[in-house]
């Protein structure tokens, strides 16, 4: 599924950017998210929210 449809991102490529170091912003700035028209920031912030959530729950386990 297509998170940025303005520049082509996948829900994938989003995933495989998320490192447990890095900054929301600069992953959104590294693959060109919201650069555009802006409506797929919501969806990309909060699929990035929700896999370091679910990592942050792995490592409590």
């Amino acid at each position: 599924m297509y998170i940025c449809i303005c520049k082509g991102i996948t829900e994938e490529q989003l995933e495989q950017a998320i490192k447990p170091d890095a900054k929301p912003s600069d992953i959104l700035k590294d693959l060109g998210v919201g650069d555009s028209c802006g409506i797929c920031l919501i969806d990309a912030i909060e699929k990035m929210t929700l896999k370091k959530t679910a990592g942050l729950q792995e490592k409590k386990k």
